[in-house]
């Protein structure tokens, strides 16, 4: 089977990798030059587990990089992978252009034969009102020609080429035969495949999956925030309740982000009628989003007002620890870099994973490599993942006892060791506003 991937990003360089794995002929277009150098090394341009060594074994053999999908090939389907960004400017509706681009640029070898697959997120509906309809006047074939399916991607980075090949798929399909060339795909990959009656359920799965662990962290915030108005420490009562009692699985306080989970709420509100479902689910959403701006409140309740000696360290800019990855993409960590910066606090970044060109790319405050050196000028430190490296914490509970009023925010709960140290000033999302509530 010979498959095109347009967009080699998270997403399509670890499906066409681990396909070109299975047996399957891959090429993948990529525009991005820095994308390409870095496959010319035989390396991902992000941290993924294994994804290397694949590259390595596949690069020029099933897997082929390339400008543009060769004019002397018979491909059997063609599978979208860009991403659904939101529109800029705040409006929080996703912009489909990117799906669009990638369309257009399969014109030269499309004739209506192949099978798109589309494994981008989108709002129910785009697969059929959208997709079809652009595939049909494309290759001058009716839209019950044309072969189409909707398969979500669902695996998790730092995971994702296990996940590949162990988790269910998810295919529909616009036609009989779509379906069947869908599952053929995904067989070379999985034994785990499950059709489903639509276009648009399959649509719905994808949303769903991810809006469910967004407001089930949402419940999880929202109970941490309210047992501390009652002086109670948010965190501890939420692992009491869950303590040996399988009814109970609530969520620990933390920011819920990166590139799927901060907006695919809004992705499958965008075209959903006024109604209470609507409502609840942006609710959730929205608190998420509100813990940003408590974490904005302590700093300055700590630190004090912004001026140029008022330096604020920052760990952990990557959207998530565990599984590590190096992504930025949705960072709560990062939109309170961007919040403490507009105030005029200087910033000191760390990050385990991600790279120092991606961190000084934001141009945000000074990068540092070791946290150690982060801290030194600071006046507080915001550890903001839960990366394991942050349970070897010696040398902070050092820095945290020689520095008066310095003052830790362990987002996570990360550095689990500091708890108990004299001198070390710390606080978790658990009791962070207890000291607020007490002056009250």
């Amino acid at each position: 089977m010979r498959v095109g991937i347009i967009g080699l990003g998270y997403v399509g360089l670890t499906m066409a990798i681990t396909a070109a794995e299975c047996g399957v002929d891959v090429y993948g277009v990529e525009i991005s030059d820095h994308i390409k150098d870095c496959l010319r090394q035989n390396r991902a341009h992000f941290f993924e587990p294994g994804l290397d060594r694949l590259i390595a074994r596949q690069n020029g053999r099933n897997f082929h990089c390339v400008e543009s999908f060769p004019q002397d090939k018979d491909f059997d389907a063609f599978v979208i992978t860009v991403g659904t960004p939101l529109m800029a400017g705040g409006l929080k509706k996703p912009n489909f252009e990117y799906i669009k681009s990638a369309l257009r640029s399969i014109a030269g070898n499309y004739d209506g034969g192949q099978l798109i697959i589309l494994r981008s997120t989108v709002s129910v509906g785009t697969t059929r009102n959208v997709v079809l309809p652009f595939l049909s006047q494309l290759c001058g074939k009716p839209e019950s020609d044309v072969l189409a399916a909707m398969c979500p991607e669902r695996t998790v980075e730092g995971k994702a080429v296990e996940e590949l090949t162990h988790l269910p798929q998810i295919i529909s399909g616009s036609n009989e035969r779509a379906l069947e060339i869908a599952q053929r795909f995904f067989r070379y990959m999985t034994p785990y495949v499950i059709p489903v009656a639509s276009l648009e359920e399959a649509e719905l799965v994808k949303l769903y999956c991810n809006t469910y662990r967004d407001m089930s962290f949402a419940i999880g915030n929202a109970f941490c925030i309210a047992a501390q108005t009652f002086g109670v420490d948010g965190a501890s009562v939420i692992r009491h309740a869950n303590q040996g009692y399988d009814r109970a699985n609530i969520a620990l306080p933390g920011f819920v982000a990166g590139p799927c989970l901060e907006k695919d709420a809004y992705i499958l509100t965008n075209n959903m009628p006024d109604c209470p479902s609507k409502d609840f689910i942006m609710s959730g959403r929205r608190f998420n989003e509100s813990m940003e701006d408590y974490v904005v409140d302590w700093v300055r309740e700590h630190v004090g007002e912004p001026a140029e000696d008022k330096v604020v360290a920052l760990s952990g800019m990557a959207f998530k620890g565990q599984p590590e990855t190096s992504d930025l993409r949705g960072s709560t960590s990062v939109y309170i870099a961007r919040k403490l910066h507009a105030l005029g606090y200087r910033l000191a970044m760390h990050d385990f994973v991600a790279s120092r060109e991606e961190m000084q790319a934001l141009g945000l405050g000074e990068v540092y490599e070791d946290l150690m050196d982060a801290c030194r000028g600071a006046k507080a430190l915001l550890v903001l993942n839960n990366h394991k490296k942050y349970q070897d914490v010696q040398r902070i509970r050092e820095i945290g006892c020689e520095k008066e009023g310095f003052a830790i925010l362990d987002a996570w709960g990360a550095c689990r060791d500091l708890y108990h140290s004299d001198g070390v000033r710390i606080y978790t999302l658990g009791n962070f506003l207890l000291d607020r509530e007490a002056q009250k």
